[in-house]
């Protein structure tokens, strides 16, 4: 080809992809602009805890499309770690979408991100101001090839207390990163990068996570909106109920059995040693209407009957037994 023709061609070729660059450029703007800020994080109003990408944190509650404010929370709340860390064990989700606990369900969160939230929420709710949201970001170790391998995933979301209970938001569930971004940065050293992925916080104003089922509706854990409420992602849960529910479940059955057949046994001895009260107290008022003459020899009999009952249930020692009668028959 003719070298000013070649020179030419290039110019051509350059000014047209560099045109195309543009027009990607422009188009991708344009879409961006058209995004609700999906991947705005949320405003930190305080950190409660960090360590890389996992947070908790306090963050300024949204406003109601077109409605202002929302309620104020009843922050700031004193909530035991425990209770906030067994509340969020007995969470449970089933795949299959379904609202009463089976063997399908496993556990929304790992015994670990338990206690971590269950601390770390603890110290944000006294922290936190009526109209503040506690968020946060966890990380933990889902199996991949059939549980022969474990790979990072994240659940994020929001808590708040409200009405005398505390509700949760799931913005982010179980989210893993792209096997492909994954490889081509390993392929270059970089292991623990999280740029490319977005930490949902959750919303109360629409359902934004994907939840691939139902959190489970469990003792003391209801859907926000009720059991027809359209938010899988939101459960508003009873500590006082969902915490007894889940530690009475951690008990052994057996030891259970064994449990309530004591508690059985202690209410019927409670209720033979009130009635051997009350038959000691009759038996030394006979005794008493013996003394003073004022006893028939019927009556006498059946102190007499009553005496060798409590003698023969070992109410009262032999000595005591021989003591009494002596003074009934002394008397006639």
């Amino acid at each position: 080809m003719h070298p000013g023709r070649n020179s030419r061609f290039l110019f051509s070729l350059s000014r047209a992809l560099l045109l195309g660059v543009l027009c990607c450029a422009a188009a991708n703007a344009l879409a961006l602009d058209l995004l609700p800020d999906f991947f705005a994080k949320p405003k930190i109003n305080k950190e409660i805890w960090k360590i890389q990408e996992q947070f908790v944190a306090l963050t300024p509650q949204a406003l109601r499309s077109g409605e202002g404010a929302y309620p104020p929370n009843a922050h700031p709340a004193t909530i035991e770690p425990e209770d906030i860390r067994d509340a969020l064990r007995s969470l449970e989700l089933w795949n299959n979408g379904g609202f009463f606990r089976n063997e399908e369900s496993a556990p929304v969160f790992t015994p670990g991100q338990t206690d971590m939230l269950g601390r770390m929420v603890s110290e944000a709710l006294l922290k936190a101001k009526p109209n503040e949201d506690v968020v946060f970001n966890v990380r933990g170790y889902g199996g991949v090839l059939l549980d022969t391998a474990k790979e990072r995933e994240w659940t994020a979301g929001r808590m708040f207390y409200a009405d005398g209970k505390l509700n949760l938001i799931i913005g982010t569930f179980r989210l893993k990163k792209d096997k492909g971004v994954r490889n081509a940065e390993g392929a270059y050293g970089v292991i623990d990068n999280t740029n490319d992925l977005y930490f949902d916080t959750g919303s109360r104003a629409k359902k934004t996570g994907k939840m691939p089922g139902r959190i489970v509706a469990s003792a003391g854990v209801t859907y926000h909106g009720g059991e027809d409420g359209d938010r899988p992602d939101w459960v508003v849960i009873d500590l006082k109920l969902a915490t007894l529910a889940y530690r009475e479940a951690l008990v052994p059955e057996e030891q259970r059995k064994t449990a309530e057949k004591a508690k059985q046994e202690a209410a019927k001895l409670t209720v033979e040693r009130r009635q051997m009260r009350e038959e000691m107290a009759r038996l030394r008022q006979q005794i008493k209407e013996l003394s003073t003459g004022g006893a028939s020899v019927k009556s006498v009999e059946e102190r007499l009957s009553a005496l060798d009952s409590l003698h023969q249930r070992k109410v009262i020692t032999d000595e005591e037994y021989k003591r009494r009668r002596d003074e009934i028959l002394n008397s006639l």
